[in-house]
């Protein structure tokens, strides 16, 4: 309820500024699944006008940008277009009819689709037509869950995304990247709602778990594993914490809508 409280503290439509590229659509998803979750009256224009203004600022390219730019100029890449394309995910299940979301999420889908490479790893930024590489561990999950979650999961790319996952995961977690692992733990997950897709599933659930579980400290916190810009004790171990909850607040997707 204290978080609900803070969520709703100040407008859903924040002034545009370089740090809301990863905030608002974090609260926004926040929001809209808090809605679902409660129907806590309140919540409904606060989630309806926070998705209303990651559409109205999807770069024309299908992404996202930093500061929510536009232009061909703008700094789009697929990490903050992840998040936003949860938050717009989240919003689609409120039942809330929101204007021009079922586009937006078509034209995010075709922008993650060209950030994939030949060997099914998705890049930072847009690639070259059948690129061989230029694709990154720290993203791939992060652009199979966005086809899982809208129309894809069972299209090609999600397939090749999630045969790299699986045969090229860390065995310890001195070298896990916990952002990696938040997007990779949920796509082999919703793997599972796909034919034949349970197999990516057991792959990765066979050491995932134990991994995870023998790291964290005797305080509930989780140590440094691999390093990353912006690694902090509370964020480490929300990922981990959501990681582990792809076991009770995750419904499998299937190729349809929803």
């Amino acid at each position: 309820h204290k978080a609900i409280e803070f969520l709703t503290s100040t407008p859903a439509a924040p002034k545009l500024a370089r740090p809301v590229e990863y905030s608002h659509p974090i609260r926004t998803y926040a929001l809209c699944e808090a809605y679902t979750m409660t129907k806590i009256k309140k919540l409904e224009s606060f989630a309806k006008t926070a998705t209303e203004l990651i559409i109205n600022n999807q770069n024309e390219s299908g992404g996202w940008a930093y500061g929510y730019g536009k232009g061909p100029t703008a700094h789009t890449d697929l990490s903050i277009s992840g998040w936003n394309i949860q938050a717009l995910k989240a919003a689609a299940l409120t039942g809330i009819y929101i204007e021009g979301l079922d586009e937006a999420m078509d034209k995010a889908i075709d922008y993650v689709k060209r950030c994939q490479d030949q060997k099914g790893m998705f890049g930072y930024k847009e690639l070259p037509p059948n690129s061989a590489r230029g694709g990154k561990a720290s993203l791939t999950g992060a652009g199979v869950l966005c086809l899982q979650i809208w129309k894809n999961a069972n299209s090609p790319e999600a397939e090749k995304g999630l045969e790299w996952i699986v045969n090229n995961m860390a065995t310890e977690w001195s070298s896990v990247n916990v952002y990696e692992w938040y997007y990779h733990a949920q796509a082999c997950f919703q793997a599972t709602g796909v034919s034949g897709g349970r197999k990516y599933w057991n792959a990765w659930n066979q050491n995932f778990e134990k991994i995870v579980l023998a790291a964290q400290d005797s305080d509930g916190h989780w140590p440094e594993a691999h390093h990353f810009h912006g690694d902090s004790e509370i964020y480490r171990t929300t990922m981990a914490i959501l990681m582990l909850e792809v076991y009770y607040r995750y419904a499998p997707m299937g190729g349809g809508k929803h």
